[in-house]
């Protein structure tokens, strides 16, 4: 097969799964106000399918222009979902130069190396391929429903009341003496809602803060669990280099090559 048309079957693959993963991520962010929606571990794999593809991509192709055409393919469906802002044109820059940096480290292991590791070499682009993603989703996030309906009441959202409530069950229902069933159940409300409503005066002031806020929470979690992705997309390289090697789409071949030596 022409490497022509390996490339578009690549980006063609990229750019499904793109659609998927940044169709999922906006049902999330648009009904995020009620801080309760369904988790689907399918959306996690399509992520790190991603990740893998645009990271082989620039193994197995490595040409410059694949910056643009992969992180193209790869995020334009969350230009897409979540409109052509400002905001979103600055993340897809920051994504662009990201991806660069993947690249150039890619490229460089690969250059400074006698023999091909796919781990070693996926490994040191990943870490930029995943960053570009997370910031993308936490723009998303900067611009979702619950960050706007939390700025505009100046109040924690509806769900929190409930998470508090359970807490307060926990801690002080225990300690509330009476045998009467309806009159514990009205303390620990009565409680409960004296707490989040001294919570709410309390934060009052910073809830304007809530997008920028919320945005790098999300990030910091995000980023926290780079580490499983990097490894995720790292196993998943293998084994999809592997399976390429064995139908024949990629092959290795060794080759004589310069190398510098310091002389003093």
């Amino acid at each position: 097969m022409a490497k022509y048309y390996k490339l578009i079957i690549w980006h063609a693959v990229i750019l499904l799964l793109s659609w998927k993963f940044w169709g999922y991520v906006s049902y999330l962010l648009k009904n995020s106000k009620t801080l309760s929606f369904d988790f689907e571990p399918a959306a996690v794999a399509n992520l790190v399918v991603i990740l893998t593809l645009v990271g082989l991509g620039f193994v197995l192709f490595q040409s410059r222009w694949l910056i643009l055409s992969l992180g193209v393919v790869s995020n334009v469906f969350f230009l897409s979902y979540m409109g052509i802002t400002k905001l979103n044109l600055i993340g897809m820059g920051l994504s662009f130069l990201l991806l660069l940096y993947a690249w150039n480290n890619i490229i460089t292991e690969i250059k400074g190396r006698i023999r091909l590791s796919i781990s070693t070499i996926l490994k040191s682009g990943l870490t930029g391929i995943i960053l570009a993603t997370f910031i993308l989703i936490s723009f998303g996030a900067y611009q979702s429903t619950l960050a706007k309906d939390i700025e505009k009441s100046r109040k924690l959202p509806s769900a929190s009341q409930s998470f508090i409530s359970s807490i307060v069950k926990n801690v002080v229902g225990k300690q509330i003496q009476t045998s009467n069933q309806t009159e514990k159940q009205n303390i620990i409300n009565q409680v409960s809602q004296q707490t989040f409503n001294e919570i709410n005066n309390f934060f009052g002031p910073y809830f304007k803060y809530a997008p920028p806020i919320l945005a790098f929470g999300l990030f910091l979690i995000l980023w926290g669990l780079s580490w499983i992705f990097v490894w995720l997309s790292v196993l998943l390289g293998m084994l999809i280099f592997w399976i390429l090697k064995k139908i024949g789409v990629v092959r290795t071949e060794e080759k004589d090559v310069k190398a510098e030596v310091l002389i003093i």
